[in-house]
């Protein structure tokens, strides 16, 4: 893996070549990007210093990252997004999972923007806080994630609704304020929109065996949004973060790693985990040092004078027996049978074509003279 170093100590991990309609600006130091592979239409802006943003294999993210200082934004393998704006503001962290679909016109965000205060003490009562999104989820057109969410594995978000709390696995939520509308539900990217499909298709489709995107909560199985929550706020660098991320979530792909349910156990320890990222290699691509000037091109020989005067020679040769052909076409029977018939259309009102009866006589007599005289000169 290429690790690229830029100026203020900012770091791209991955192939640049894989990323496709990439941008992304540092306007801070020490901030860092991570690609696990290819990726679509990613574009970020650390407006800060010690933000990290992880983005997954085969992800596109259509929209925008905004990271001011010691934010974190970490996508998953396969989610795509048609027009999704994240918001990483005061130092908190958004974690999505693999394959999630957003519609577009979608904003996620760690802060209100503005301060709320209490009128009797004074203190401010909307503090940021994270979003968490697990696996497989699904947010439709025109919704929103504020702060503190949790949308757990297989959830649906209904169009122009407004998360604001714990969303479960395998349920669809809808409303501002949302609500559970109904439990016991899995989605699957099949567009029937996309794929204009018939009254065959749709009867074809109307049951689907499949229990890929049917989650079980297992405590001994769950990353607890408050435990990464907590280990994250415990690390100090950007590098410490991704790493811990890299580590527990993103080599972590346990199906049911983030299905949560009603009830469940919630404030549970972190599995174990390996640390993995120690093992990676990397070609590192110092961009601040001076690149090597490549080699001078070998000055081309010149001739010597009398190579010159050869060429100049050649060159003459050449024009004289060029000018010899030109002759020898501008004198060819079907030259000036061309020329006559050219005139000839020129004029045609003027009884063009008629003149030009007379001329082809007169030009074959000239013709055939010519050959006679040149085939006597032959002979002498």
């Amino acid at each position: 893996m290429q690790k690229h170093i830029k100026e203020n100590r900012n770091i791209i991990y991955g192939d640049l070549s894989k990323q496709i309609n990439l941008k992304y600006e540092f306007k801070g130091k020490n901030n860092i990007i991570f690609f696990a592979g290819g990726s679509r239409n990613v574009n970020i802006i650390f407006r800060g210093s010690n933000g990290v943003v992880f983005i997954g294999e085969n992800s596109r993210t259509n929209g925008s990252i905004d990271v001011p200082s010691n934010g974190l934004c970490y996508i998953g393998n396969g989610s795509t997004f048609n027009g999704a704006s994240f918001r990483v503001f005061e130092a908190k962290n958004i974690i999505v999972g693999n394959d999630c679909m957003f519609s577009w016109t979608i904003w996620i965000s760690t802060c209100d923007h503005h301060l709320i205060m209490d009128c009797n003490t004074n203190n401010r009562v909307n503090y940021s806080k994270s979003v968490y999104i697990g696996d497989h989820v699904w947010c439709g057109q025109e919704s929103a994630i504020s702060k503190g969410s949790f949308i757990a594995s297989g959830a649906i978000i209904g169009a122009k609704s407004m998360a604001c709390k714990n969303c479960y696995s395998n349920t669809a939520n809808a409303g501002n304020p949302i609500k559970e509308v109904k439990q016991d539900l899995f989605w699957l990217r099949d567009d029937p929109c996309a794929n204009q499909w018939t009254k065959e298709q749709t009867l074809k489709y109307s049951n689907i065996p499949n229990d890929n995107f049917k989650y079980t909560y297992n405590q001994n199985e769950f990353l607890s949004p408050k435990a990464i929550e907590a280990k994250l706020d415990s690390l100090n660098t950007a590098q410490e973060k991704l790493e811990f991320i890299y580590d527990a979530i993103y080599c972590n792909q346990n199906k049911n790693r983030f299905a949560y349910f009603k009830d469940m156990p919630y404030d549970i320890p972190l599995p174990k985990y390996e640390n993995k990222f120690k093992s990676l290699k990397f070609e590192e691509i110092d961009e601040t040092k001076p690149q090597p000037t490549p080699p001078a091109p070998k000055p081309t020989p010149q001739p010597t004078p009398q190579e010159q005067i050869k060429l100049l020679q050649d060159k003459i040769n050449n024009l004289e027996i060029n000018y010899q052909k030109a002759l020898k076409t501008k004198n060819h029977l079907s030259y000036k049978l061309g020329e006559a018939l050219i005139r000839a259309n020129k004029n045609w009102y003027k009884g063009g074509y008629i003149k030009f009866i007379f001329e082809v006589i007169k030009i074959k007599k000239e013709h055939k003279a010519n050959i006679n005289n040149n085939q006597g000169k032959a002979y002498q």
